[in-house]
Order: structure tokens, then C-alpha cells, then sequence
């Protein structure tokens, strides 16, 4: 099995952090989810479509030469074992934003991203419940922006 057949969902196309935005994406395996960032973006990126070329670089790598050479081209690589994660939230953006996925560890830092790619937030979420089914971590589909994870006192929880 080629190390891209071992990759169970691929979230292509996300930026997380405040300036600089750094691109990544996150795979998810049998086991883990793999974040890899491979760009820092400016704004002067953002505006010229910078994004949108480096993202597919990315993804034009991992179709010809695979997961671990896309990955060996990437800046950063965290891998965060299923057995560490709480929650996966994901949230369909409603009307004016983009989706937006939140890996809560249940021990250390949580990560949010926002996503830039096309994403089918019902499939994706789906997708993502299947290969969490073995672990205790739970997916929960959100509408809206996912305001609560950045400002936590207007939690409803």
C-alpha cells in the first residue's frame, strides 16, 4: 500500500495562526491526524492568489510523488494521535465565512484552521467519523463561524 492509499481523509487547502497565515493540510490516518504546513502567506499572497498556486503545488506533489515527499517539502509536521484528541468541530462557515475545523486535544493545545480549499462539510464530517469510530474522540458538525472556540466566554456550554 503506498503511503497516499494509507491517508483516510485529506483536508486540503487550510490556513491556520494569526500573521503570518501559514498554510497547511491536515491527513488524516488509521491512527492520527498529520498536520502539514508547508507555506507562511503574507497578505501581499493572499491578494495575488498565492495561496491558491502553493496549495496546489502541494497537492500536484502528493499525486505524483506522494504524502511523504509532499511532506518532506513541508515547513512543519505535527502528528496528533487519536487517543489525545476530545473533539473534532467543524463548522460550515454559515453564509459570509469559510468552514472551519477545530482539533480539541484532550491534553495540550488545541488547533484551528480555516478551510480555503472546496470542502463538503457533510462528507467531510462523515468521513471523519468513520475513521475516529475506534477512539473515544467525538466530530461535531456546527453551523455558523465557530465563534465560541475563539472567544470562549460567550460559550454556550
Amino acid at each position: 500500500m503506498s503511503d497516499t492509499e494509507r491517508v483516510r481523509v485529506h483536508l486540503h487547502h487550510a490556513m491556520t495562526g494569526r500573521y503570518p497565515l501559514r498554510l497547511l493540510d491536515l491527513l488524516f490516518y488509521a491512527d492520527r491526524v498529520v498536520t502539514v504546513e508547508y507555506e507562511c502567506l503574507t497578505a501581499f499572497d493572499i491578494a495575488t492568489g498565492g495561496h491558491r498556486r502553493r496549495a496546489d503545488a502541494f497537492a500536484t506533489t502528493v499525486r505524483r510523488e506522494g504524502v511523504t515527499a509532499a511532506i518532506d517539502t513541508a515547513e512543519r509536521v505535527r502528528e496528533v494521535p487519536f487517543e489525545t484528541l476530545d473533539t473534532v468541530r467543524i463548522y460550515d462557515g454559515g453564509s459570509i465565512g469559510r468552514e472551519k475545523v477545530v482539533l480539541d486535544r484532550a491534553t495540550g493545545q488545541s488547533l484551528t484552521v480555516r478551510v480555503h480549499g472546496d470542502v463538503d462539510v457533510e462528507s467531510f464530517a462523515g468521513a471523519v467519523r468513520t475513521v475516529l469510530a475506534p477512539y473515544d474522540a467525538t466530530v461535531e458538525r456546527e453551523p455558523g463561524l465557530g465563534l465560541r472556540d475563539a472567544l470562549p466566554g460567550l460559550s454556550r456550554r
